[in-house]
């Protein structure tokens, strides 16, 4: 089994902060699950496996990147068969990064070059932060270009749909307030976003409420209560259950292993 593993300094700067690098020939069904305080990327060299995280599970082939964002939980599993072999990187960051990166998986290959020059970065000169930080500057650039023609392919009646829905989940809003907002009617509304997006607009904003719920409890300290009114939740109860179903665990017990994870500076292999 071929594991790599290049981590920086300590030094959190300003901007953006490698953590490490590396990369990983796994073992059929190598399975990961946890949180971590940083951003990860993988890039898949080859082979396959899939990567759960916000109740969606994803198949992730060879040239895609499975997006792990701070704070959320995940689970990453290789193929029992034909186990993927990736590229990581991981990062803390206080910057807006590409809209790209708001999806959980993107299909690039040709951003595979980019996180080949890290991993060699990193061999070559132990503890190149510099190095690395240009490297993912150049990595977010590229994401930005690539956005910029996604941009004209995508729906605008999904575009603007996401955007109310970030905008007013926090609000008792359906998806017939959705269809109403872009004056569709919401049947043909609710097949165009499934046919865009893969999952229905009722499911989409249950995932946006969850993950702001998960960052109310879990970086903002909020109670139970709190995090569910500022969710769009106007019971506690039903909140408790729903978040339950989405993550696995109650909302005081993901506040807790969240709080445990982070007073331990090890985590799990990457």
């Amino acid at each position: 089994m071929l594991y790599e593993e290049y981590r920086f300094d300590d030094m959190r700067l300003p901007g953006i902060s490698p953590v490490c690098c590396g990369t990983e020939q796994c073992e059929p069904g190598f399975s990961v699950g946890a949180t971590r305080p940083y951003w990860m990327l993988h890039f898949v060299v080859s082979g396959k496996g899939t990567f759960s995280t916000g109740g969606v599970t994803y198949d992730v082939m060879p040239s895609q990147i499975f997006v792990v964002r701070p704070h959320r939980p995940h689970v990453y599993t290789a193929d029992k068969t034909d186990p993927w072999h990736y590229i990581w990187l991981n990062f803390y960051c206080d910057i807006d990064l590409p809209a790209l990166l708001d999806a959980d998986v993107l299909t690039a290959p040709s951003l595979g070059s980019l996180f080949s020059d890290c991993l060699d970065a990193a061999r070559e000169e132990p503890g190149a932060r510099e190095t690395v930080t240009s490297l993912l500057w150049a990595l977010f650039a590229a994401l930005i270009r690539m956005q910029a023609t996604h941009s004209t392919r995508q729906n605008p009646y999904v575009t603007a749909a996401k955007r109310y829905i970030e905008e007013n989940y926090a609000k008792p809003i359906l998806v017939a307030d959705i269809a109403r907002a872009l004056n569709l009617e919401r049947s043909y509304f609710s097949t165009v976003f499934r046919r865009e997006t893969g999952t229905s607009p009722k499911q989409y904003l249950a995932v946006v409420r969850m993950e702001h719920a998960a960052h109310l409890l879990s970086v903002d300290g909020e109670s139970v209560a709190v995090a569910a009114s500022r969710a769009g939740y106007g019971d506690c109860m039903n909140f408790s259950r729903r978040f339950k179903a989405h993550f696995g665990v109650s909302p005081s017990k993901y506040r807790a292993l969240i709080a445990d994870c982070e007073k331990d500076d090890t985590f799990p292999r990457e």
